[in-house]
């Protein structure tokens, strides 16, 4: 009686319904697992504008179900380098780049985002060889050239060569589709002048720079330590103090918060 009954059961033809359900679950699952590096970009865009890295790490790691691709890589590299972990960064980037080989993944992002990840770490040789890497592959948007400008003004040399690739940096963005400037590469522009002793025109860039405000934590700290940094230059202590005050509080937790926390306490 009981083998007989496991046998119907065994041999019972399965529902049209049941089918029909798991093969919509099936659908919905690949389509999740295709789609998951643009929903975890969505889902940490919130962490990011309010300066919690840790929340945007968590996202990526749980939305990258342990297969983690160059779009998620390249996410955790850039919150890892926003959060003022560039080492880690940089093992992140690698991989992508070692993942994104012979991909259609614009290659020349990684290479600018590794750059800048190694200019934290002090290894600015190493840096300018991304950037110019970056520049060959392919990456016309000015972020290379503000990174090289960037280079020079940290390290407090070559000025003219830094408002150099400041100027070209611009005259790239001015070329986007939309035709935007990020106020970052006015703000390395401002620096490099006001080191030339050109103080009029770092002045008219700083404006520039001062009139794109970020609405995320870490872009409002980069804006206030880019702004004092150049005022330094610019023998206005007292104003840059003030900005190294409000870039702190922006962004806490954040790289450039920290860098600006630095200024304070020198």
């Amino acid at each position: 009686m009981n083998c007989a009954w496991n046998a119907a059961i065994v041999l019972a033809p399965v529902r049209p319904a049941a089918i029909y359900a798991l093969t919509a679950a099936l659908t919905l699952l690949v389509i999740l697992y295709q789609k998951r590096a643009a929903l975890a970009l969505r889902l940490r865009h919130r962490h990011m504008q309010e300066g919690d890295y840790d929340g945007a790490l968590r996202v990526l790691h749980r939305m990258s179900l342990g297969v983690p691709n160059p779009v998620t890589l390249h996410a955790e590299g850039l919150t890892l380098s926003l959060a003022g972990r560039p080492a880690e960064a940089v093992r992140k980037y690698r991989v992508a780049l070692a993942q994104a080989s012979g991909a259609s993944y614009r290659r020349e992002r990684l290479h600018a985002c590794l750059g800048f990840a190694l200019a934290d770490l002090g290894k600015y040789s190493d840096a300018e060889r991304c950037f110019h890497d970056a520049i060959e592959a392919g990456d016309t948007t000015g972020n290379s050239q503000d990174g090289l400008a960037g280079l020079r003004l940290v390290q407090g040399i070559e000025p003219a060569v830094a408002l150099n690739f400041a100027q070209q940096a611009i005259e790239h963005a001015k070329r986007r589709p939309d035709g935007h400037v990020p106020g970052a590469y006015y703000g390395h522009q401002a620096w490099a002048l006001a080191l030339l002793n050109r103080p009029e025109e770092a002045r008219e860039a700083l404006q520039r720079d001062l009139s794109d405000p970020s609405p995320s934590a870490f872009g409002r700290a980069g804006l206030h330590w880019r702004t004092g940094m150049a005022l330094l230059a610019l023998q206005q202590p007292d104003e840059a103090r003030r900005h190294f005050a409000l870039g702190r509080d922006a962004d806490p937790h954040g790289k450039y918060g920290r860098r600006c926390q630095e200024m304070l306490q020198q």
